[in-house]
């Protein structure tokens, strides 16, 4: 069976020269990883504090009509 494509299964797809640099880079340097995955868990997984999130609830403000836009 022919492919269409030139990128069928078995070759090896285009990676840009800055790719190449970035993963040689990656794979000199794997505390670059070990970075990333911190600060990424210093920002994203923080601890939920249920009171924080319940008064947050209460402070919310609902909306008490439709809106819409009416055009005159």
């Amino acid at each position: 069976m022919k492919y269409k494509y030139p990128y069928g299964p078995g070759r090896r797809e285009y990676e840009s020269e800055f790719t190449q640099f970035l993963n040689g880079y990656l794979r000199q340097h794997p505390e670059v990883r070990r970075d990333q995955v911190l600060g990424w868990r210093i920002f994203w997984e923080r601890p939920v504090d249920p009171q924080s999130v319940d008064r947050e609830r209460q402070a919310e403000l609902k909306p008490t009509v439709y809106h819409s836009y009416f055009y005159e």
